[in-house]
């Protein structure tokens, strides 16, 4: 019986070796992706190569995330951290910046043109109220922004600019896979040639709804309004960790109630309060819907950035129709 209790115990101490070598050995191979839409395109141009990690699961804003340490032992261990950068996942900064070479910040690629974050109460340049903004931002502004972090990071609301970014991370995954490069390529172009189809598809949804003009929570839908022909006319919130100011709110109140601007819709984020939404959506009686920059409900993988763009249009429509 003892001879039997031993050698049992050794076998269980050879299998934990073997699982912790195992993982140890999978987790150094991983690539990671920051945020779903980025993972989904990464997953179709590693197909085949690798199975690449997703760390933001989309049911909470990148802006205020509060990473688990597995996460951050995760970024650690990668061959390879994909992130947008610290315009949009800012509080993934601080872990960045312990990282050496394994790490992809696309807003600092010269191919991929990131918009600065507009300032404002109104949008509209044809508005009387566009100069509203230097008195609101002085009380919004609490501290002053880096380069860095004044940018707009909602690079894949447009199918297009999608398309750049798999040049971008296409040319890292052949440095990490030099043995796949012909794999890699093929990838590449199908997904390139399924971006277009999807845009495609979204321009013909969209196409009754041009020049139709919204409020959004917080500004992230530039992308998406270059693309489809609509308008962020203003935001609940100027900064997206801000709380937004009576006044801004009695400023956009006043315009819509003067006939200076013609809002169709209020549009709440999955990840953010989408009740304080829907309280200044009743309040300036507008219509109102919820989208989902981050598909927090769809599956993660190679087809969860078309699936997260249809139901982002989806809704989008729904509420300004």
């Amino acid at each position: 019986m003892r001879k039997k209790l031993v050698f049992l115990a050794v076998g269980v101490v050879a299998a934990v070796l073997f699982f912790n070598a195992s993982s140890t050995k999978a987790t150094n191979d991983e690539i990671v992706v920051s945020i779903k839409p980025l993972h989904s395109l990464v997953c179709a141009l590693a197909k085949g190569v690798t199975n690449p990690t997703l760390l933001l699961d989309g049911n909470s804003s990148p802006h205020h995330v509060q990473l688990v340490p597995s996460q951050v032992q995760a970024m650690q261990n990668a061959k390879i951290l994909i992130w947008v950068g610290p315009a949009y996942e800012r509080p993934l900064f601080k872990h960045v910046k312990q990282l050496e070479n394994n790490v992809l910040t696309l807003q600092d690629d010269s191919s991929i043109k990131l918009k600065p974050l507009r300032s404002g109460t109104f949008w509209d340049e044809k508005s009387c109220c566009a100069h509203d903004y230097h008195e609101d931002h002085h009380h919004h502004d609490h501290e002053k922004k880096s380069d860095a972090t004044n940018l707009d990071g909602h690079i894949w609301l447009d199918p297009l600019m999608m398309t750049q970014v798999v040049g971008v991370v296409l040319q890292h995954l052949k440095k990490l896979y030099p043995n796949h490069q012909g794999l890699l390529s093929r990838n590449a172009n199908d997904y390139k040639k399924r971006l277009e189809s999807l845009h495609q598809d979204l321009l013909k949804k969209m196409e009754a709804y041009k020049g139709q003009t919204y409020i959004i929570q917080h500004d992230g839908n530039q992308y998406f309004d270059k693309a489809y022909g609509v308008k962020t006319i203003a935001t609940i919130s100027i900064d997206p960790n801000v709380p937004p100011s009576a006044g801004h709110m009695l400023k956009i109140r006043k315009a819509i109630g003067d006939g200076k601007i013609h809002p169709k819709c209020l549009y709440a984020e999955q990840q953010m309060d989408g009740a304080l939404a829907r309280s200044y959506a009743n309040t300036l009686k507008l219509s109102f819907a919820i989208v989902d920059y981050l598909g927090a409900d769809i599956p993660a993988g190679e087809d969860a950035y078309e699936a997260l763009m249809n139901a982002y249009v989806n809704a989008f429509i729904e509420g300004i129709k």
